[in-house]
């Protein structure tokens, strides 16, 4: 069985930028445009662990776009580019982590999308990204892009998306589906779902890379406290609860916060018509959202006119059996400048990796024999499909080898 790895730093990779006032995304209304009206455009996308990533032209460079739903407006990873241009507007931005700082914000004056034309789209800039995103992508597009009355369906299967203006392009995929209408908050996107206990709206976050569902654990513990039966559920969901280091990257470097982190297993979870069944989901985090991985297993439709979501499976099914349990292995930088190694292990009690003698602080060496000197490399190796050989070592010398 392939090593999954729950990566924090990628899976929340864009949580950190995410934060956006509605300030910023009534500036992002407000200065941008689109060349066409009435157009239908088929573009050929990549595919990153359910991540949406745009090949874009700009100044005849061709650049890879994340199409981040869970940011107001777009941004930029690494330095000011030439061609960008000062909007003379600082906005109010916010980490995961609540922390609130002022950013100015730039336009990048023409982006070709396909045949589309995106005029002078604002963007943060965020050059602390660089040394998480390893090249895979150079910025992001925000929900911006619907606000302006586009739709778009993501067909994750054969790798396409398709964008329109008009109204009822997508009326025959859409119909037998069940619509989940989303209201906006801070320029995101949030549905309502169905999990066992409760119905709670959620953000759906594109920009959540690999991330399946989260839930703040003082979510949790605010319902248990108010309801002894709900309580009562979630101990019997709960198969794991342990002290862990939840990281982000964003505007603010990386952050660091030791949290309290459940692993429960919902039987099922509801959006819409979706039935996602044995769904495991980590508290280690203050969002309530739902990540790119559900996309793995279905396109989207995002109805603009409507204000609604279509989710269409791959297999016709809308019973989709996540078992997306990990290994209970996070991988975090070490220090700057340690002699033992570049990334250190964070590893829950109980898990399979820990029943297997990883501990945390073991300092990952080597993966599928190359050895690890940057978080970069560790992604590439990571993506190999099959089993996979990783070596670490403990801070006292103790090499142990896994083969997931």
């Amino acid at each position: 069985m392939k090593f999954q790895v729950k990566f924090l730093i990628i899976n929340f990779l864009l949580l950190a930028t995410a934060g956006l006032s509605s300030s910023a995304q009534r500036l992002s209304d407000r200065y941008f445009g689109i060349s066409k009206q009435d157009f239908v455009d088929t573009i050929k996308i990549k595919i990153w662990d359910g991540a949406i990533i745009v090949p874009v032209e700009i100044e005849g460079k061709v650049y890879n776009m994340l199409f981040d739903t869970g940011a107001g407006m777009g941004f930029w990873i690494g330095k000011e580019e030439e061609w960008m241009r000062p909007s003379g507007d600082t906005i109010t931005t916010m980490d995961a982590q609540k922390r609130k700082k002022k950013t100015a914000m730039m336009f990048i004056p023409s982006i070709q999308v396909g045949s589309l034309t995106i005029l002078n789209y604002p963007v943060v800039v965020d050059e602390g990204l660089n040394d998480f995103a390893c090249g895979i992508i150079d910025g992001a597009f925000g929900f911006d892009l619907v606000s302006k009355g586009i739709s778009f369906k993501f067909d994750t299967q054969d790798s396409l998306l398709i964008m329109t203006s008009h109204h009822k392009i997508f009326a025959k995929e859409e119909k037998g589906h069940a619509k989940v209408p989303y209201k906006v908050y801070g320029g995101r996107p949030f549905l309502w779902t169905k999990i066992p206990f409760a119905r709670p709206r959620m953000l759906f976050d594109m920009g959540a890379v690999g991330g399946w569902f989260g839930l703040p654990q003082d979510l949790l513990d605010l319902w248990a406290k108010n309801d002894p039966k709900i309580k009562q559920q979630l101990d019997e969901m709960t198969v794991n609860r342990d002290t862990t280091v939840m990281t982000y990257a964003g505007l603010f470097g990386a952050n660091y916060d030791t949290v309290v982190n459940g692993e429960l297993c919902f039987p099922e979870i509801e959006i819409g018509d979706i039935v996602l069944k044995e769904v495991w989901v980590s508290t280690a985090t203050h969002n309530r959202a739902i990540g790119s991985a559900i996309l793995k297993n279905l396109s989207l439709i995002i109805d603009a006119p409507k204000k609604c979501f279509y989710f269409l499976p791959h297999d016709g099914n809308p019973e989709i059996t996540v078992a997306n349990r990990g290994k209970g292995v996070n991988v975090v930088p070490a220090e700057e400048g340690d002699p033992n190694g570049a990334l250190k292990a964070l590893v829950r009690k109980g898990t399979e990796a820990y029943k297997l003698g990883i501990r945390t602080g073991d300092y990952l060496i080597s993966v599928e024999g190359v050895p690890i000197s940057d978080m970069c490399t560790y992604m590439r190796l990571m993506r190999k499909k099959g089993s996979i050989h990783i070596v670490f070592r403990s801070p006292e010398g103790e090499i142990k080898e896994v083969e997931w």
